[in-house]
């Protein structure tokens, strides 16, 4: 019998999806449960019918799964229901890993078409909560800050995040006083009127310092002398920035920035090197579990080996493993990072790392052809190329351009199992084979997952 909205049904949980529904099956189809755990038992409603496939929401939890958490176990966020921000609080940590692991194992068969995946176990973190060193934080009418409810500009107030570094609930009560005290225009997205939209805020974890981001869609912040006393109490290495957007948009930040207090960057420290932040650069945001990573594409070089690091960022990944081989050169199209990226190598006297301003899929078969005629890159016969692009994978270019150049290794870094699977698997139709997979738990509470991947030339 065909299911219909409103209807309640029983269902048993058997498999989980990485955007925190939990799956059973009804007459053969399948029910997505926003919250459903598997192993869960539950009485479900039909809230929307599709051909092949319905949602539900959980009405009963007849058995829970012995993986549940309950709402009074230490660690449970009490507005996590409602922000939808991390999907599976109420999932036993050990349980999370083992989904993940279970979620790039399924997509290198299913995506990747590898039918033994070469998979390490996941690594994960001994404290899972309070790992985030970037936040960003929707301000609305009456002071309002927090975070949207999923699927909606609903704004959930929140100032406690339990996978945010302590300090942003301190620097979030300090703003909501100074907003009573001395009030300014909220942004209103739909009239495209008011002031402050978003506040942002980046931590440096093995440093101290803060940088707190106003979003504002004008030029000044009024009062901002009482912003600045209030913040720098916080911190002594405090900085404060303003971001100028007055697009009508959902992205965040605009592309004009105003340095009111501080230096304006932050630093941050994994392992051996030392890292300047801006405002608008990218980097990784779970410090701990980034030692991590790029310890895991370490182990994949060798002494006397000259490298591509492809989206390289600030020089996350090319800075630390400058030590471990002859020569580094990164690709990164955002030319403030390469600006970053260049800095931080002279702040920790690396020489054999360089920078190139450009798209990987424009610059990368470039150099691994010859075709890039500049004093970084006359040494030709590259013997690595480090893949690190974003969620979406590579350009659809990259991968057979790559291949057709022989290069003898592949490193592909990747936050999303899907994408990082569809790119494996035109590099093995070329020739390649897959070595080693080791997932890194860069976000715990999420369905994210990090991965690193070694790709060697089979026939040269």
């Amino acid at each position: 019998m065909k299911m219909h909205k409103n209807q309640e049904i029983e269902l048993f949980i058997h498999d989980l999806h990485s955007n925190g529904f939990g799956v059973g099956k009804y007459d053969s189809q399948a029910v997505f449960v926003e919250g459903a755990l598997t192993g869960d038992h539950i009485k479900a409603k039909i809230i929307k019918v599709k051909k092949q496939y319905a949602y539900g929401k959980i009405m009963e939890l007849i058995t829970p799964s012995s993986h549940r958490l309950s709402e009074c176990d230490s660690g449970i966020c009490n507005v996590a229901k409602r922000c939808g921000g991390c999907q599976f609080q109420h999932l036993e940590y050990s349980a999370q890993l083992e989904f993940k692991e279970k979620l790039v194992r399924d997509a290198l068969i299913r995506i990747g078409k590898c039918e033994n995946p070469p998979l390490s176990p996941i690594i994960g973190m001994d404290n899972p909560y309070n790992y985030r060193n970037k936040a960003q934080f929707p301000v609305q009418a009456g002071n309002i800050i927090g975070l949207y409810a999923p699927r909606s500009h609903r704004l959930v107030p929140v100032t406690n995040c339990n996978i945010q570094h302590h300090a942003c609930e301190k620097i979030l009560k300090a703003i909501e006083q100074i907003l009573s005290t001395h009030p300014i225009p909220i942004y209103d997205e739909e009239p495209h009127k008011g002031l402050l939209r978003h506040i942002m805020i980046r931590v440096g974890f093995n440093t101290g310092d803060i940088m707190v981001v106003p979003v504002l869609n004008g030029d000044t912040l009024p009062h901002k002398e009482v912003w600045i006393e209030s913040l720098k109490a916080i911190c002594p290495s405090m900085t404060i920035v303003l971001n100028k957007n007055t697009a009508k948009t959902n992205v965040i930040l605009g592309a004009s920035f105003t340095t009111i207090y501080g230096s304006g960057y932050i630093y941050e420290e994994i392992g051996h090197i030392r890292y300047r932040i801006s405002p608008q650069a990218f980097f990784q945001v779970n410090p701990a579990q980034t030692l991590a990573l790029y310890d895991a594409v370490s182990a994949h070089l060798a002494d006397g080996e000259k490298v591509i690091d492809a989206y390289s960022g600030i020089g996350g990944i090319a800075l630390y493993i400058a030590n471990k081989v002859k020569k580094v050169v990164g690709v990164e199209s955002v030319q403030e990072a390469v600006a970053d990226g260049v800095y931080n190598a002279v702040l920790n006297d690396i020489t054999n790392a360089g920078f190139l301003c450009g798209q990987a899929e424009d610059l990368v078969p470039e150099l691994l052809t010859k075709k890039f005629d500049q004093e970084l890159s006359r040494e030709a016969n590259y013997d690595v190329i480090i893949l690190d692009p974003p969620r979406k994978g590579c350009d659809s270019k990259l991968p057979d351009a790559i291949a057709a150049t022989n290069i003898p290794k592949i490193i592909y870094v990747s936050c999303d199992p899907a994408t990082m699977s569809r790119d494996v698997h035109v590099f093995t139709e070329n020739g390649y084979k897959l070595q080693h997979v080791q997932p890194v738990d860069m976000f715990p509470m999420t369905g994210h997952v990090e991965c690193v991947c070694l790709l060697l030339k089979e026939r040269l």
